[in-house]
């Protein structure tokens, strides 16, 4: 089989496929992408049993024939060849060749019988997300998945569904972020309805997370949701990932959310951040801590890192502050850094109520108005 297509439209497909290759060394099989031809389009493959990633590319085609072949091996040759290349691939038995201009190369594969099916999509429940919203929230809450398996459930990302809107969040135990997106006008309320009624929440692997954002690009304006059973599939203009549900339980978070605060600063996005990146310098693994103090009638919040290793960091920042009695409390200034960072805004909202309950952050727009859509939570070093 002989196919001719573009080096730009072929190195976009082998990396969206790169990240869905498995590692099992029992398994070699999955460290190779399938190429196979269908409906007159070239089809490409890969699946590490936990997601499977397919995509299209248009290609002049002559004949018949599939191959599994080494996908890194591919992607890294392709993505090095010069742009606007013409490539052209040949399978002969177990051996794809490629060839671009001067460039060429052979790679012996496997035989496309032992590739695992990747399942398709029949007649589940499909609603349409705005693909940027989705991509915004993905990117902001995944610094809270937990990387400790021994809670399967928080190692992944949770979608509540509500009446009109989707509910994604993640914690880690130690902090929590959720970002509400709204659902579009065109869905219907009543399948909707009957969906969420048998799946209220659902747990997305993190490493669904992680290929979603790769793979929605600035033009993308929309996804395809549908939901089977115990799997989920996206379509992304040309990309469809199938990826199973996490089994388990997500905690109630919303219990923890604090209904108030009884302490509120609007601070400089740029100044808080600087000021938590200094205390970060000053501090080490055995006291990875910095102490937080409020003071509302001078407008004040000051910053403090200390640790004997090192030595001392003080910065006091000013802005809008309400509340009582001046408060101190302690954080791990690398998850307050990981909440800021996730923010956009340039005044931010800095909540607290004590020394030993949850602290948000949100975004501030330039009306002034409070972003009701986003909050981070960062809970206290209690001493």
């Amino acid at each position: 089989m002989k196919i001719t297509c573009t080096q730009e439209n072929l190195s976009r497909a082998l990396s969206s496929l790169e990240r869905a290759i498995g590692k099992q060394a029992a398994l070699p099989i999955l460290s190779n992408f399938l190429l196979r031809v269908e409906n007159g389009k070239l089809k490409l493959s890969s699946t590490n049993l936990e997601i499977g990633v397919t995509t299209y590319v248009n290609a002049k085609i002559e004949g018949n024939g599939e191959i599994a072949a080494p996908v890194r091996i591919l992607s890294n040759f392709v993505g090095n060849l010069p742009n606007g290349e013409i490539v052209t691939m040949n399978i002969q038995g177990n051996t794809l060749s490629l060839e671009s201009g001067g460039y060429n190369m052979s790679v012996r594969g496997l035989d496309p019988k032992d590739f695992p099916i990747i399942p398709e999509k029949k007649d589940g429940f499909s609603f349409v997300l705005p693909a940027q919203s989705l991509k915004t929230a993905l990117q902001r809450i995944s610094p809270c998945v937990s990387m400790n398996e021994s809670r399967i459930e928080l190692s992944g990302v949770n979608l509540l569904f509500n009446e009109n809107e989707v509910c994604v969040a993640a914690t880690d135990s130690f902090r929590l972020a959720e970002q509400i997106i709204q659902l579009p006008g065109a869905i219907s309320h009543k399948e909707y309805d009957e969906f969420r009624e048998q799946n209220p929440s659902l747990i997305l692997p993190y490493i669904t997370i992680q290929e979603l954002t790769r793979v929605i690009v600035p033009e993308t304006k929309e996804i395809i949701v549908t939901f089977e059973e115990n799997q989920v599939f996206f379509d992304i203009e040309g990309v469809s990932i199938v990826s199973r549900i996490i089994n388990g339980k997500y905690p109630d978070y919303k219990q923890i959310l604090p209904k108030e605060f009884l302490y509120s600063a609007k601070l400089s996005h740029e100044d808080f951040l600087r000021a938590v990146r200094m205390a970060n310098v000053f501090t080490s693994r055995a006291n990875s801590e910095m102490e937080v103090s409020v003071f509302p009638e001078k407008g004040e919040i000051c910053i403090i890192a200390r640790s004997s290793d090192i030595g001392e960091n003080k910065t006091v920042i000013q802005g809008e502050i309400s509340g009582g009695e001046p408060l101190r409390i302690l954080f791990n200034p690398r998850y307050m850094i990981d909440g800021l960072n996730s923010l956009s805004s340039d005044k931010i909202l800095f909540s607290l109520n004590s020394p030993s309950t949850p602290a948000g952050l949100c975004m501030v727009n330039e009306n002034d108005v409070i972003d009701q859509e986003y909050l981070y939570i960062a809970m206290p070093i209690r001493k």
